[in-house]
């Protein structure tokens, strides 16, 4: 009896933990620190950075910047006007592999050239959501749409936190409103920068990107956004980073847009006839209807 009751008691205790390690969360242990491999310290001279004065004009606070090194000297441009004193950095980006879900955050330490970047506590938030998961630390380690705007960031600001997501196109425009909805919420009135990392019309001749590069800004300059979702790779890499950028801004009140530059690989590298390019355009929003 006594052989028999002890026989129960185990067999009992294997079926709690049993229960115990299916109900148990699967946690993702993410890596201590992520390095972004290519050496930014190439095109970012810390000793050039023209750290701007806006007493007498309104900052930027956020907009859409190219990822690709080319176009570094536009990036560099992009920062120098955008607001230094905040609270929390948010930077949007294509996931380009596509691999995993739509949706990723990253909860790691972003390791530069120029030292470490740390990622926002807020990115426990963004898991609140059923359909963010942590990213996946091989496809973010090599993901550059994000890689080198870290390098960017640690280079003009010191020690702001960076709220970072990574996006595909998978589902379209399905639940992306909401998304920016439930961003605003949990950001409340802090300080916030938005940067949208997105290159346009890639793999086409200049004059072929040329075209396709008006029609991709008419879209921006009627602020037909959603239009943004029926534009392919000829046009733009990530129609839902741009469009989570821009509509977050304007959630926040930033809804004026100017377009501050626009180039071409073709044009930067003076090879014209280049027959797959890439195009740059760089917006910038803010409250006021003027760029000083």
């Amino acid at each position: 009896m006594k052989l028999f009751n002890r026989f129960f008691m185990w067999m009992l205790l294997l079926v709690i933990v049993g229960t115990l390690e299916k109900s148990a969360p699967i946690t993702y242990k993410a890596p201590e620190v992520v390095a972004y491999d290519i050496d930014a310290r190439v095109f970012i001279d810390k000793k050039q950075i023209n750290i701007r004065d806006f007493d007498d004009e309104e900052p930027l606070k956020g907009g859409l910047v190219p990822h690709h090194n080319v176009a570094h000297q536009m990036i560099s441009d992009f920062y120098e006007i955008l607001e230094k004193d905040v609270d929390l950095i948010i930077l949007i980006g294509p996931n380009h592999s596509g691999k995993g879900p739509r949706y990723q955050t990253v909860g790691s330490s972003y390791m530069t050239h120029f030292g470490r970047v740390i990622p926002s506590p807020l990115f426990g938030e963004l898991m609140n959501n059923d359909n963010i998961m942590k990213a996946d630390e091989v496809m973010l380690r090599g993901e550059h749409s994000i890689g080198i705007h870290m390098n960017f960031i640690k280079a003009f600001y010191e020690d702001t936190p960076v709220l970072t997501l990574l996006v595909h196109e998978t589902g379209g425009i399905h639940g992306v409103d909401r998304l920016v909805k439930n961003i605003k919420d949990f950001i409340g009135d802090k300080n916030v920068v938005v940067i949208g990392s997105v290159d346009f019309s890639h793999d086409l001749s200049l004059e072929n990107a040329n075209q396709k590069d008006r029609i991709t800004k008419e879209i921006i300059r009627n602020k037909s956004y959603k239009r943004l979702f029926t534009l392919n790779n000829d046009h733009i890499d990530s129609p839902t980073t741009a469009y989570l950028t821009i509509m977050l801004l304007r959630e926040m009140g930033y809804e004026h847009q100017d377009l501050l530059s626009e180039s071409n690989a073709a044009l930067i590298l003076n090879r014209p006839s280049m027959k797959a390019t890439t195009s740059y355009l760089v917006y910038g929003y803010k409250k006021s209807e003027e760029i000083q």
